[in-house]
């Protein structure tokens, strides 16, 4: 005797009802979180093919997957989803966008604020898969009109934190990403600590003061490079040294948020900056509910401040200045 469909599918709509995002789509995002709530892998399965869900999982994809506790069924349904028509936004000259680089358009979306952020606005979201075992990690980032040009985001605990579109002095803007990552976990084991530019004028040099230590932590050089492609994205003037204060000021507040405990205050003043105090109330109230990730408490805040973590992590916020904090004698 077959089961009833309505009573197979009570589990589904239990799980839609508990989505934390719109129902018609589900990202690669989505189906970690639901597995990590233990629903099991048939509901799973019947609430991809209930709302129609499409994915595209590369190699690398899958052996993350697998590593955060997805199976193999659902990995198998993931992979024989069909496509939807493409999004006539994106750059049509751009490759497809795989699991580390776009998981849905759902999420939040940069939302262009004058000509210039029109045309080089990005169709990526501000949420990532986060790596199972490190803090820290770097994936691709597809920006549009950015022709056949890879960019790497360098991301904290499933938030894209800022983005490289500059190899540097490396063979690759993978490579630089890697090593960033790298020494962003050696900071990791130092612990509490913060963020500064060189202390000269033209040193561009980002570093790590951990607290009661002596000795700072190079996290990596701003490039003039860097700074013009900020600048065709941020719709005002970019220099190294501008560049260099402000990632300095980005990082040290996400890790107020994630290291030291407390709340930001470098870049909270600004119009954009301000989510970043959202997001520590929103962390502190989700590690209370054992959170896995940073960005499980950003998907909770509304939509627009989501849309200001990722203009964060792309742009330079237009009512940011150097102050003399930048270039005091550091702690």
């Amino acid at each position: 005797m077959t089961t009833t469909p309505i009573f197979r599918w009570l589990p589904v709509a239990a799980a839609l009802a508990m989505a934390p995002l719109p129902v018609y789509a589900l990202s690669v995002y989505d189906i970690i979180q639901l597995k990590q709530k233990n629903y099991d892998d048939q509901t799973i399965i019947d609430l991809i093919k209930a709302t129609d869900s499409a994915f595209k999982l590369k190699a690398d994809d899958i052996i993350r997957l697998k590593e955060l506790g997805i199976s193999e069924p659902v990995m198998q349904t993931m992979l024989k989803a069909s496509h939807k028509e493409p999004d006539l936004t994106q750059d049509n000259h751009s490759p497809s966008s795989s699991l580390t680089s776009n998981a849905s358009t759902h999420h939040a979306s940069i939302e262009p604020s004058s000509a210039s952020d029109t045309l080089h606005s990005s169709t990526t979201t501000a949420f990532v898969v986060p790596s199972a075992n490190k803090l820290f990690d770097s994936s691709l980032f597809k920006e549009a009109n950015s022709g056949h040009h890879d960019h790497n985001a360098i991301n904290l605990m499933g938030i894209r934190l800022l983005v490289l579109r500059d190899e540097g002095v490396f063979s690759s803007v993978a490579t630089r990403a890697n090593t960033i990552v790298k020494r962003l976990e050696q900071a990791v084991t130092a612990g509490e600590g913060s963020f500064h530019p060189g202390r000269s004028a033209t040193d561009n040099t980002i570093m790590f003061y951990p607290n009661g230590a002596d000795n700072p932590l190079i996290i990596l050089n701003v490039s003039r490079t860097d700074a013009s492609a900020y600048q065709l994205r941020s719709g005002r003037k970019v220099t190294p040294e501008q560049l260099a204060a402000y990632w300095s000021d980005l990082l040290s507040d996400y890790w107020s948020i994630v290291i030291n405990s407390v709340a930001p205050d470098r870049l909270t003043d600004l119009h954009e900056g301000e989510v970043l105090k959202a997001l520590h109330e929103q962390w502190q109230k989700s590690n209370e509910t054992e959170s896995a990730q940073l960005a499980d408490a950003a998907q909770l805040l509304p939509r627009p401040q989501q849309q200001h973590l990722l203009r964060l992590a792309m742009t330079v916020p237009r009512d940011f200045l150097i102050n003399t904090s930048h270039r005091v004698k550091q702690p």
